[in-house]
């Protein structure tokens, strides 16, 4: 092996290690509480997104079962030695619920080891007055370029009570959710698929 390849890889192992280290830095960070940001009406989304070549992951999306609009851009919080990780800024450009402002944060995502999935921290509980809360972990699987699904993490914990009472009295039950996963997610609206048409109609 020669110094060159040697340096060659050298490199790309600080290029991972510093894209996870800025990655897990923003997830991390994720306030408890949404904030509002200027400059997120779908028409100047669309133009801020048509002067740069667009990441698979990046576009105008909406939400299959409310209709709700969001945009998922890159965002590069810090650039270090000139290199930007992939990280992705989740923003509402329109809600369902009225008390939800245009350019609510909704959370961050950034790439995986595995080709179209992501991981990130986004808002799960809405309040009346427009403040997204409760942050939790989740995993986006982008599917044929135009279907995003979203999986919330799962912590199950099982307490096993069956040795603790005596024979005679041993009653076992278990509830299982049967809903098949992936079926919660968006279809992507802009830029639109030349493959695939819309699965329902746009209403901006």
């Amino acid at each position: 092996m020669t110094r060159n390849h040697l340096r060659h890889i050298i490199f790309a192992l600080l290029t991972l290690v510093i894209s996870h280290a800025t990655s897990a830095h923003i997830l991390d960070a994720l306030p408890e509480e949404s904030q509002v940001l200027n400059g997120y009406q779908y028409d100047s989304v669309v133009t801020r997104l048509d002067q740069s070549p667009l990441h698979d992951i990046e576009g105008v999306w909406q939400f299959i079962d409310n209709g709700a609009t969001i945009v998922i851009e890159r965002f590069d919080p810090d650039v270090v030695a000139g290199y930007q990780a992939n990280i992705y800024r989740i923003v509402i450009i329109k809600s369902p619920m009225l008390s939800i402002e245009n350019g609510t944060l909704m959370g961050y995502i950034s790439n995986t080891a595995k080709r179209n999935c992501y991981e990130g921290k986004l808002y799960t509980k809405g309040s009346l007055n427009g403040i997204l809360s409760k942050p939790q972990t989740f995993t986006l699987n982008l599917t044929d370029d135009y279907l995003l699904s979203f999986h919330e993490y799962k912590t199950e914990v099982k307490i096993d009570l069956w040795r603790w009472i005596p024979y005679m009295y041993r009653v076992g039950f278990s509830i299982k959710n049967t809903r098949p996963k992936g079926l919660d997610g968006c279809v992507r609206i802009y830029p639109q698929s030349t493959t695939h048409p819309p699965l329902n109609p746009r209403y901006l």
